[in-house]
């Protein structure tokens, strides 16, 4: 498989661009499918799930709502650890079938070696192939969206009257705009990082092999 460097991008419009042809660039992979592999039905399950999220993510992204947009890329790391699950086992068909068809929860499977698909486990073995910090990126995030200290800190400030004071609303605090936008910044280019990794590398790897 080949690798993709991670290039954090600062500009929202950009990003923002990036994010909206995801679904464009998995059309250019997909129209390569001819005979029909069970393979073929969970690359598309898991691409048809990523980018139905993009809707929903561009207009988070819009009201700098972190809570949302971490749950967001939370699924499409899911998404990316799923498949990439796939290479690890020794008949890719059979895990496939395993999932799609009877329904067995991944972290239940065991890859060649024998150990269990945990997500911790693939986020590991998928950070040493790409040298990035997966495992990092997945508890930040998982830390956005389980109800955790985060979920504390984000409602509360200090405050100069009282020791501190709680804000809850559909909205942000005004004068925290700049702590949610580089939060918002931040996911947006994880969301886009794993929408690439799992179009541009694990699939279309999944197709080149398919061709051999």
């Amino acid at each position: 498989m080949d690798k993709i460097e991670y290039n954090f991008i600062d500009n929202e419009s950009e990003i923002r661009e990036k994010i909206n042809t995801l679904d464009k660039l998995a059309n250019l992979h997909l129209v390569k499918i001819h005979d029909l592999y069970v393979e073929d039905l969970f690359f598309m399950s898991a691409i048809d799930k990523s980018i139905k999220l993009i809707n929903s993510f561009l207009f988070a992204l819009e009201e700098k709502n972190v809570t949302v947009l971490a749950t967001l890329t939370r699924v499409q790391m899911d998404c990316v650890l799923r498949t990439y699950a796939s290479t690890l086992v020794k008949d890719s068909g059979d895990f496939c079938r395993s999932v799609l068809y009877d329904n067995v929860p991944i972290n239940r499977i065991k890859d060649k070696y024998n150990k269990n698909l945990t997500d911790r486990y693939l986020c590991e073995s998928l950070g040493k192939y790409l040298n990035q910090p997966i495992y990092d990126s997945y508890k930040k995030i998982s830390g956005f969206v389980h109800l955790s200290s985060n979920s504390f800190h984000n409602i509360t400030k200090a405050h100069k009257e009282y020791d501190f004071s709680m804000f809850i609303s559909r909205k942000n605090r005004v004068e925290d705009k700049m702590i949610y936008k580089k939060h918002s910044i931040e996911l947006a280019n994880q969301f886009y990082y794993f929408g690439l990794i799992l179009v541009e590398i694990l699939f279309d790897s999944w197709l080149e092999q398919k061709e051999k």
